[in-house]
């Protein structure tokens, strides 16, 4: 039983005047006084406002290989630990819960998704260069993690599908795609933070591959959509002031899971079931444990692993955002005299310096810290609960040698790599950017004229007049870096349309391969991983998937163009 304090609400703090109509009862019909703001910045009582059995999103399924659907986005409300919110969502159904449809098809299907924005058109802060947040109500639709076209009405994050219109997509899964666990999310360069943080995002998932080995085809399977939902003190998110270094830990705000805080869920004894784990949050790492048992992974950002790497009580899974990792999860024993047993899915403590919140003390004024110094550690967070009871089930767990027949691509040699080197190394620095984007930026330092903070890529915040070129049916080997003078630490790489391949250190400690298309990169611990460009020319984007640092600048336009 999980015996530690479960994070008391705070005392009457943040309080503030509300119209007294808005929260009369029948016994209180005249009461005068003001009462606290139930959207406050304050500690969440999980215990109090979770418990609801665990549901998996709801589910768009492909019929006769095609996937078509009315993706609207609109204002949709829900309440969240007591607070009623109003968010920018994906066919929101009233009362929640605040995530979208689960997109499931199989290799070879063609979603045709008719993307429909009925937000209203104001004007708001921009710029058609794209180097700082705003127009948050302009949208469009990214497939986390696909291997499809980028271009035309595709996967094309460069369209913009404005309020009060609509567009129509087609996209493609080529046959030989692998199965397994993706995602999708608004990815529009300007409000990306503010429309995933609404909770405009879903999974996506290709059946197939893995769901074929007996064992896991018996376990009951969980979808967790891991959200870090940054409504404000008036339950929306209409600022950039929601982001920044503290604002997620000031908030108190607590990590959702399909819209739920702290679901409840429910296993037999010995039962095995399968949780597909996809970070679509924002800014934060996630260490997720559960209580006394191991975590078997299965695949990485959607794909199989070929082998299972059982990372044991007391080694959480890393989950940045963009991750994703399937695991088997497999029920212990009831004691002699037990009826039931509960534990607790948990975010456990991290070092401030592997935190996404966590900024160097010397640049913590410049990026608009509010607290006067980093804690040591993040803390550790109730993110779900287990309740094991009933008569046992009996259920293996596959053996490596079921798996490794399912891991979908070839080891990428050194004779392969025929394509140039490539650098990637991002930064937070003050910079004069005069001959941007011809030329880099320059390091400068006081802060007045075209000197100011910039968030870059190789010194250079994200332009549409400069772009990598890739040359199709080529590999290379990429660096991976944060720049040693950047004034934040750490930064998860993404790119879209090919998958890369690395090493990381595995649960036993040793090194080990894994293809994967997001990864945290460590200031001071560059990696180097490779990559193929096949099938597809045209343009899209290298990103940090911290996303308010994407829509600030942290972008870079990528090519594949013929050989």
């Amino acid at each position: 039983m999980y015996s530690r304090a479960i994070f008391p609400i705070l005392g009457m703090v943040g309080m503030v005047s509300v119209p007294v109509q808005a929260y009369e009862t029948a016994e209180q019909p005249t009461a005068v006084a003001s009462i606290p703001n139930p959207c406050r910045f304050q500690e969440i009582d999980v215990e109090k406002w979770g418990g609801a059995d665990f549901q998996n999103p709801p589910e768009v399924m492909s019929q006769n290989g095609v996937l078509e659907m009315d993706l609207r986005v609109e204002y949709g409300t829900a309440t969240i630990a007591g607070c009623p919110v109003n968010l920018r969502q994906y066919n929101p159904i009233k009362g929640g819960p605040i995530v979208g449809p689960t997109l499931r098809l199989k290799p070879g299907d063609t979603m045709k998704i008719r993307l429909v924005n009925t937000l209203d058109d104001i004007t708001e802060p921009g710029s058609d260069m794209h180097d700082q947040p705003g127009i948050f109500n302009v949208t469009n639709l990214h497939t986390h993690g696909l291997h499809v076209s980028p271009s035309g009405i595709s996967d094309n994050v460069l369209l913009k599908v404005m309020p009060q219109s609509e567009q129509d997509y087609v996209i493609e899964v080529p046959e030989n795609h692998p199965p397994g666990t993706y995602w999708y999310h608004a990815h529009v360069h300007g409000s990306t933070a503010i429309q995933v943080s609404s909770g405009m995002a879903g999974a996506l998932i290709i059946d197939g591959g893995l769901d074929n080995v007996p064992a896991i085809a018996a376990a009951d399977e969980k979808i967790f959509v891991l959200q870090q939902i940054a409504y404000g003190t008036t339950g929306d998110l209409e600022s950039y002031d929601a982001f920044g270094p503290d604002e997620w830990s000031n908030s108190k705000r607590h990590v959702t899971i399909n819209g739920a805080i702290m679901p409840v869920i429910k296993m037999r004894p010995g039962e095995v079931q399968r949780w597909r784990l996809v970070h679509g949050g924002v800014r934060e790492t996630i260490q997720f444990s559960l209580e006394g048992h191991e975590l078997s992974e299965i695949a990485t950002d959607g794909i199989a692993t070929g082998r299972m790497d059982i990372w044991g009580v007391g080694q959480p899974l890393d989950l940045n955002p963009g991750y994703r990792s399937d695991v088997l999860v497999k029920a212990k024993p009831l004691l002699p005299g037990q009826t039931e047993a509960v534990y607790y899915v948990l975010d456990n403590t991290v070092e401030a310096e592997r935190s996404l919140q966590f900024v160097l003390p010397t640049a913590r004024t410049l990026l608009g810290a509010t607290r006067a110094a980093p804690e040591i550690l993040k803390p550790e967070r109730i993110l779900a609960k287990v309740i094991v009871s009933g008569d046992p089930k009996v259920m293996p767990l596959p053996t490596s040698a079921e798996l490794a027949p399912y891991l979908p691509f070839e080891p990428i040699t050194d004779d392969e790599l025929d394509g140039e080197p490539q650098l990637v190394s991002f930064s937070i620095e003050r910079m004069n950017c005069s001959e941007w984007p011809a030329k880099p930026c320059t390091p400068c330092s006081d802060g007045t004229g075209l000197c100011a903070t910039r968030f870059m890529v190789n010194n250079r915040p994200f332009s549409k007049e400069f772009t990598r070129k890739l040359k199709l049916g080529t590999a290379s080997e990429w660096t991976l870096e944060t720049a040693k003078t950047s004034f934040a630490p750490v930064h998860p790489f993404h790119i879209h349309v090919n998958p890369f391949e690395m090493q990381r250190t595995g649960p036993d400690g040793k090194p080990q391969t894994v293809w994967k298309d997001t990864v945290l990169v460590v200031q001071g611990q560059p990696l180097k991983v490779r990559s193929r460009y096949e099938d597809y020319t045209g343009k899209f984007v290298l990103h940090c998937h911290i996303l308010d640092h994407e829509d600030e600048g942290m972008m870079e336009l990528v090519e594949v163009v013929e050989k």
